[in-house]
């Protein structure tokens, strides 16, 4: 990716992510560590290697109090912010309806908040 970004001069991209598993380790260190820049599937997208954020990420990781862990990923999140590299966007929402008579209807977020059509019934 970073080669051609490089080539064709991409100033923004936009992207979505979502963590494997809610911590500052799923979410933070896989788009803005620097050892997350690879020339193809890598998700730092910005490319951002910051020795304060990867520091930050690298000192987190092996806190074994929870509570200075977390803490420590927010101040890595404010460290970023102040990069400008990234950009939080709001989670897009979409309504969707479906008729009375459909039943067993839900949603799936394996497949982007999709219907589950596969147990979907009519009665």
């Amino acid at each position: 990716m970073p080669k051609y970004v490089h080539d064709h001069g991409v100033g923004m991209m936009i992207m979505a992510w979502a963590a494997d598993w809610p911590t500052g380790y799923g979410f933070l260190s896989q788009i803005v560590h620097g050892a997350a820049i690879k020339p193809s599937g890598g998700n730092n997208l910005a490319e951002l290697n910051d020795p304060k954020v990867n520091k930050g990420l690298d000192d987190a990781i092996s806190n074994g109090d929870k509570a200075a862990r977390l803490k420590a990923y927010g101040e890595v999140d404010k460290a970023v912010m102040a990069t400008a590299a990234e950009v939080p966007l709001i989670y897009a929402k979409a309504l969707m309806y479906r008729p009375k008579r459909v039943t067993n209807a839900g949603i799936t977020y394996y497949y982007g908040g999709m219907y589950d059509y596969l147990n979907m019934g009519v009665e």
